[in-house]
Protein backbone atom coordinates (compact mmCIF):
# COMPACT_ATOMS: atom_id res chain seq x y z
CA UNK A 1 0.00 0.00 0.00
CA UNK A 2 0.87 3.30 -0.77
CA UNK A 3 1.30 6.14 1.96
CA UNK A 4 -0.37 9.40 0.63
CA UNK A 5 -0.99 12.85 2.16
CA UNK A 6 -4.56 14.74 1.70
CA UNK A 7 -4.14 15.74 -1.42
CA UNK A 8 -3.21 12.93 -2.98
CA UNK A 9 -5.61 10.72 -1.58
CA UNK A 10 -8.12 13.57 -2.56
CA UNK A 11 -6.88 13.33 -6.12
CA UNK A 12 -7.73 9.58 -5.86
CA UNK A 13 -11.12 10.12 -5.18
CA UNK A 14 -10.83 8.20 -2.01
CA UNK A 15 -11.96 11.22 0.22
CA UNK A 16 -15.80 13.26 0.39
CA UNK A 17 -16.26 16.06 -1.15
CA UNK A 18 -17.72 17.91 1.90
CA UNK A 19 -15.80 20.49 3.44
CA UNK A 20 -16.35 19.92 7.07
CA UNK A 21 -15.35 16.47 6.36
CA UNK A 22 -12.59 16.95 4.69
CA UNK A 23 -11.61 19.77 7.51
CA UNK A 24 -11.73 16.68 10.08
CA UNK A 25 -9.95 14.47 7.83
CA UNK A 26 -7.22 16.76 7.72
CA UNK A 27 -7.60 17.32 11.82
CA UNK A 28 -7.36 13.19 12.59
CA UNK A 29 -4.28 12.87 10.09
CA UNK A 30 -2.53 15.02 11.82
CA UNK A 31 -2.22 18.31 9.20
CA UNK A 32 -2.03 18.42 4.77
CA UNK A 33 0.96 16.89 4.16
CA UNK A 34 1.14 14.05 7.12
CA UNK A 35 1.32 10.43 4.67
CA UNK A 36 -1.05 7.86 5.68
CA UNK A 37 -1.44 4.82 4.12
CA UNK A 38 -4.28 3.92 1.99
CA UNK A 39 -6.25 2.02 4.31
CA UNK A 40 -5.72 4.58 6.99
CA UNK A 41 -7.76 7.53 5.09
CA UNK A 42 -10.03 4.42 3.61
CA UNK A 43 -11.24 3.41 7.50
CA UNK A 44 -11.34 6.88 8.60
CA UNK A 45 -13.61 7.83 5.79
CA UNK A 46 -15.69 4.36 6.92
CA UNK A 47 -15.79 5.68 10.33
CA UNK A 48 -17.36 9.21 9.44
CA UNK A 49 -20.02 7.83 7.47
CA UNK A 50 -21.10 5.25 9.87
CA UNK A 51 -20.82 7.84 13.01
CA UNK A 52 -20.69 11.22 11.30
CA UNK A 53 -17.85 13.49 10.78
CA UNK A 54 -17.03 15.58 13.94
CA UNK A 55 -17.73 19.13 13.75
CA UNK A 56 -15.82 22.72 15.38
CA UNK A 57 -17.91 24.33 17.21
CA UNK A 58 -17.58 28.56 17.57
CA UNK A 59 -19.20 30.87 20.17
CA UNK A 60 -20.08 33.82 19.91
CA UNK A 61 -17.82 36.70 22.46
CA UNK A 62 -18.92 40.09 23.09
CA UNK A 63 -16.73 42.68 24.85
CA UNK A 64 -18.19 44.54 27.98
CA UNK A 65 -16.27 47.68 28.64
CA UNK A 66 -16.12 48.74 32.27
CA UNK A 67 -19.24 48.87 34.12
CA UNK A 68 -20.91 48.28 37.93
CA UNK A 69 -22.41 44.97 38.56
CA UNK A 70 -23.97 43.21 41.69
CA UNK A 71 -24.19 44.78 45.48
CA UNK A 72 -20.00 43.83 45.55
CA UNK A 73 -18.99 46.66 43.28
CA UNK A 74 -17.12 44.09 41.11
CA UNK A 75 -16.61 45.24 37.49
CA UNK A 76 -16.41 42.63 34.70
CA UNK A 77 -14.52 44.09 31.60
CA UNK A 78 -13.82 41.95 29.01
CA UNK A 79 -15.01 39.50 26.19
CA UNK A 80 -18.28 37.42 27.60
CA UNK A 81 -20.05 34.87 26.36
CA UNK A 82 -23.85 36.00 25.22
CA UNK A 83 -26.49 36.63 27.54
CA UNK A 84 -29.77 34.91 26.99
CA UNK A 85 -33.23 35.58 27.03
CA UNK A 86 -35.91 33.09 28.68
CA UNK A 87 -36.48 31.52 25.08
CA UNK A 88 -32.98 30.76 25.64
CA UNK A 89 -31.63 32.68 22.44
CA UNK A 90 -28.53 34.63 22.53
CA UNK A 91 -29.19 38.47 22.79
CA UNK A 92 -26.52 41.01 22.63
CA UNK A 93 -25.76 42.45 25.81
CA UNK A 94 -26.61 46.52 25.66
CA UNK A 95 -23.37 47.97 27.21
CA UNK A 96 -21.01 45.40 24.54
CA UNK A 97 -19.30 47.41 21.82
CA UNK A 98 -17.49 44.53 19.86
CA UNK A 99 -17.60 40.79 19.13
CA UNK A 100 -16.06 38.00 18.51
CA UNK A 101 -16.20 34.14 17.46
CA UNK A 102 -14.14 32.16 19.66
CA UNK A 103 -12.91 28.72 18.19
CA UNK A 104 -13.97 25.81 20.76
CA UNK A 105 -12.04 23.04 18.75
CA UNK A 106 -13.62 19.70 18.30
CA UNK A 107 -15.74 19.15 21.31
CA UNK A 108 -17.34 15.81 20.32
CA UNK A 109 -20.54 17.31 18.17
CA UNK A 110 -21.36 15.23 14.97
CA UNK A 111 -23.14 15.61 12.01
CA UNK A 112 -24.00 12.89 9.59
CA UNK A 113 -23.72 13.13 5.66
CA UNK A 114 -26.77 14.14 3.64
CA UNK A 115 -28.08 11.76 1.00
CA UNK A 116 -26.21 14.13 -1.67
CA UNK A 117 -23.17 13.80 -0.42
CA UNK A 118 -23.16 10.11 0.61
CA UNK A 119 -24.34 9.99 -3.21
CA UNK A 120 -21.17 11.85 -4.29
CA UNK A 121 -19.02 9.42 -2.00
CA UNK A 122 -20.21 6.25 -3.75
CA UNK A 123 -20.16 7.83 -7.03
CA UNK A 124 -16.20 8.75 -7.05
CA UNK A 125 -15.60 5.28 -5.07
CA UNK A 126 -16.55 3.91 -8.03
CA UNK A 127 -14.46 6.33 -10.60
CA UNK A 128 -11.60 5.35 -8.07
CA UNK A 129 -12.24 1.62 -8.74
CA UNK A 130 -12.07 1.88 -12.43
CA UNK A 131 -9.19 3.93 -12.49
CA UNK A 132 -7.11 1.43 -10.06
CA UNK A 133 -8.58 -0.82 -12.64
CA UNK A 134 -7.16 0.84 -15.51
CA UNK A 135 -3.94 1.51 -13.70
CA UNK A 136 -3.27 -2.12 -13.13
CA UNK A 137 -4.06 -2.90 -17.04
CA UNK A 138 -1.96 -0.31 -18.37
CA UNK A 139 0.62 -1.78 -15.83
CA UNK A 140 0.63 -5.25 -16.40
CA UNK A 141 0.63 -3.92 -20.85
CA UNK A 142 3.69 -2.06 -20.16
CA UNK A 143 5.21 -5.27 -18.27
CA UNK A 144 4.33 -7.75 -21.48
CA UNK A 145 5.81 -4.94 -23.69
CA UNK A 146 9.05 -4.94 -21.44
CA UNK A 147 9.27 -8.35 -21.35
CA UNK A 148 9.30 -9.03 -25.19
CA UNK A 149 11.98 -5.92 -25.60
CA UNK A 150 14.68 -7.53 -23.34
CA UNK A 151 14.33 -11.16 -23.93
CA UNK A 152 15.37 -10.84 -27.69
CA UNK A 153 18.84 -11.71 -28.82
CA UNK A 154 20.46 -8.17 -28.19
CA UNK A 155 19.63 -9.09 -24.31
CA UNK A 156 21.34 -12.56 -24.11
CA UNK A 157 24.52 -11.31 -25.69
CA UNK A 158 27.16 -10.95 -23.07
CA UNK A 159 28.22 -7.25 -22.15
CA UNK A 160 31.77 -6.65 -23.54
CA UNK A 161 34.66 -8.00 -21.15
CA UNK A 162 32.62 -10.90 -20.15
CA UNK A 163 33.76 -14.36 -19.87
CA UNK A 164 32.14 -16.36 -22.71
CA UNK A 165 29.95 -19.23 -21.93
CA UNK A 166 29.42 -20.69 -25.53
CA UNK A 167 33.27 -20.41 -26.92
CA UNK A 168 31.38 -17.69 -29.44
CA UNK A 169 33.07 -14.04 -29.63
CA UNK A 170 31.52 -11.34 -27.79
CA UNK A 171 28.97 -9.04 -29.72
CA UNK A 172 30.31 -6.44 -31.49
CA UNK A 173 33.81 -7.30 -31.17
CA UNK A 174 36.21 -8.89 -34.24
CA UNK A 175 33.96 -7.57 -37.00
CA UNK A 176 33.32 -10.55 -39.73
CA UNK A 177 36.00 -12.59 -38.52
CA UNK A 178 38.15 -12.60 -41.06
CA UNK A 179 41.77 -13.51 -40.90
CA UNK A 180 40.95 -16.74 -38.49
CA UNK A 181 39.76 -19.67 -38.18
CA UNK A 182 35.85 -20.47 -39.45
CA UNK A 183 35.12 -23.95 -38.58
CA UNK A 184 38.35 -25.19 -37.72
CA UNK A 185 40.33 -23.69 -41.40
CA UNK A 186 42.49 -20.88 -41.65
CA UNK A 187 41.13 -17.94 -44.02
CA UNK A 188 43.30 -16.54 -46.44
CA UNK A 189 43.25 -12.56 -46.52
Amino acid sequence: MAALDFGMALSRGMLPTSEKAQKDLINLAGGRNIFKSEDWWNTQVDKQISSGYRVEETRTQYYIPKRQTGGFGQSQTGWRPPSYNIAGIATRPLSATSRREVNLGYTGKREDYTAGELADIERSAKAGAKRAKRETAQAETSKKRLRRGTGGLAAKARPVGAEATTGLPELGTGGLQLGTTSLGKGLLV
